[in-house]
């Protein structure tokens, strides 16, 4: 009967591959995504996941990107789908609860962009303010209707609201613009 032998051998071979140095932009999307899926993932624990987020969208769209409108914020947007995604929610789907999460978590990650939301602009102005462009606007008006003759009796105290302009710190040089 012939006798069995076992043979047991190690190979030590060296398996190489070539390195691959990715380039910038490679750099910053690798980044971007691996944000992404750890801010969709572990937004409860708050550990700067939306900081690291909105700095990986910043690497790839820019500083202002949460500031971006039109055909200039098509990336923004296909980065808030993947997000919305990432988060769970399906588009065609309809979950008000999900998709309020996912407005909510975006504008925290706007917000650590800096995105600064504006308040009205009557909000935002004094009543001198105010005052200085009612001013201008009758100026303005005045001005225009004395082209045409149309208004004798304000052009006659129309020296009054220049005064009044003047004296509120309105430059007339700006009279006639929008600006």
């Amino acid at each position: 009967m012939p006798s069995e032998t076992i043979v047991t051998a190690t190979v030590d071979t060296l398996v190489t591959e070539p390195v691959v140095e990715l380039s910038e932009g490679e750099k910053a999307y690798k980044a971007l995504v691996t944000a992404r899926d750890e801010c969709a993932t572990g937004l409860r624990s708050g550990d700067g996941l939306i900081v690291t987020y909105a700095r990986a969208i910043s690497a790839i769209c820019g500083e202002g990107w949460v500031y971006l409108v039109g055909a200039e914020s098509k990336t923004v947007r296909a980065e808030r789908a993947l997000f919305n995604l990432a988060m769970g929610l399906i588009t065609g789907v309809e979950n008000k609860p999900l998709r309020a999460k996912c407005n909510t978590y975006w504008s925290r990650i706007r917000d650590a962009a800096g995105y600064v939301k504006t308040d009205s602009a009557s909000s935002a102005l004094t009543i001198d303010q105010k005052t200085l462009a009612e001013l201008k606007t009758m100026l303005n008006r005045i001005f225009n209707g004395e082209a045409n003759d149309a208004c004798p009796e304000s052009s006659d105290i129309k020296h009054l609201l220049i005064d009044a302009f003047e004296a509120l710190g309105g430059d007339m040089k700006t009279i006639g613009t929008k600006g």
